[in-house]
């Protein structure tokens, strides 16, 4: 039976794998600087007979295995980059660099898609197609995945679906989360700059005070989601920083406002846009001040499609069983640059448990003492390759 078969293929390797994934948390790298990262990839994969391609997009790197016929291609997605976090574990292997962590798994992601790259090399001549592993740099808000795209990551061959994974705390090891459609937000990002007239706090009459400025325009910012937006669409408007002043007696001339949208609907982030420049305009308008207002959209929603959603959750079931399986999930207001790739082409992405079961606390990610249960490269592995070759019978573009 080819599940079985997978399952002890990342059994054997298992411990290689797990070694691979402590060395790249060790030494974690930040967004297109994974130098040393991309170097042990490519090695990897030149090891197990692929074709590899370095330097896509910087630090990116594709391995390519061809079975044994022409047919359809398929990719699995990873990401490298690790987060400006300094580690506050007590781990044997935590990271060595000061002031950057593997906070978000991209360890984790990087070493499974390695071991399925392994274990699918032993079905070379089963396979009637092609199969991508790519290992993107940038991840994390800098849209290594565009970059990719626009370097040619998706043509030579042309693939045809795409998948990916994502640990996720919250969810035990041996367990996975999926659903079709909407899976992730779009975020977009803005700052301010309210321009004022300082002076002495004692004399704020003669000042323009760019702090009530911007208490007031925040404040009418929540009225948007509350009050402008249809109930039943999503969005988050976050003010996440509101800097203003370092002094007991003087009123400052500026301001400055940083914050996050995010929606599922590109239109819906458009009207938040427009309401939000209002607001911005007729309040600094009303007490005399200026403003500048910057909004940066960035990735699109992610959106899994249905049938290749199809084929993991019933690879998955062969893996885990179906009582592991969480199905019609509900979305997140998280971002994911994978979406970049799920646009062009059919794709899916899916949450990966990695809490160990026996935990009853676990970090989220992005969390300084975040830790991850190593049995889940495991089922990521053996899912991804089961998915891969139920993919290929299917014959599903």
């Amino acid at each position: 039976m080819l599940s079985s078969e997978i399952k002890k293929l990342s059994s054997d390797i298992l411990s290689e794998i797990v070694s691979l994934r402590r060395t790249i948390h060790k030494e974690p790298e930040l967004g297109f600087k994974e130098f040393k990262t991309s170097t042990l990839v490519a090695n990897y994969l030149n090891s197990l007979g692929l074709k590899v391609n370095k330097g896509i997009a910087g630090t990116g790197v594709i391995g390519l295995l061809e079975g044994k016929s022409p047919g359809k291609t398929i990719a699995i997605r990873a990401d490298m980059d690790a987060l400006p976090i300094t580690e506050e574990t007590d781990l044997p292997y935590a990271s060595s660099i000061p002031g950057v962590m593997h906070a978000c798994g991209h360890d984790v992601h990087t070493s499974i898609v390695l071991g399925t790259a392994n274990i699918l090399s032993k079905f070379k001549n089963q396979i009637k197609g092609n199969i991508k592993f790519i290992f993107q740099p940038g991840e994390e808000g800098l849209g290594g995945a565009k970059k990719m795209i626009d370097e040619g990551a998706l043509e030579n061959p042309k693939v045809d679906a795409i998948i990916a994974l994502h640990i996720a705390p919250n969810c035990k090891t041996g367990q996975i989360s999926i659903c079709s459609g909407p899976v992730m937000a779009s975020p977009s990002e803005f700052t301010i700059e309210i321009k004022g007239r300082g002076g002495h706090a004692a004399e704020p009459q003669k000042t323009i005070d760019p702090i009530i400025i911007g208490t007031n325009i925040i404040n009418l910012f929540q009225t948007i989601v509350s009050r402008n937006k249809d109930p039943l669409k999503s969005a988050v408007l976050s003010v996440t920083s509101f800097q203003a002043g370092n002094a007991f007696n003087i009123i400052p001339s500026n301001a400055y406002i940083k914050g996050t949208v995010r929606t599922f609907d590109p239109l819906l982030d458009d009207e938040i846009y427009k309401r939000m420049h209002s607001i911005i305009s007729s309040v600094t308008g009303a007490m005399g001040a200026e403003y500048s207002f910057n909004y940066r959209k960035s990735y699109p929603p992610v959106i899994n499609n249905k049938e290749i959603v199809d084929i993991i959750v019933k690879a998955s079931s062969k893996i885990i069983g179906k009582e592991n399986l969480i199905l019609n999930k509900q979305a997140s207001m998280l971002a994911e640059d994978f979406s970049y790739y799920s646009n062009e082409i059919p794709g899916a992405l899916f949450n990966l448990g990695c809490s160990h079961p026996s935990w009853t606390h676990f970090e989220n990610l992005h969390s300084s003492k975040l830790v991850v249960d190593e049995n889940c490269i495991s089922t990521g592995m053996e899912i991804f390759s089961q998915t891969v070759m139920d993919f290929f019978e299917n014959n599903i573009s």
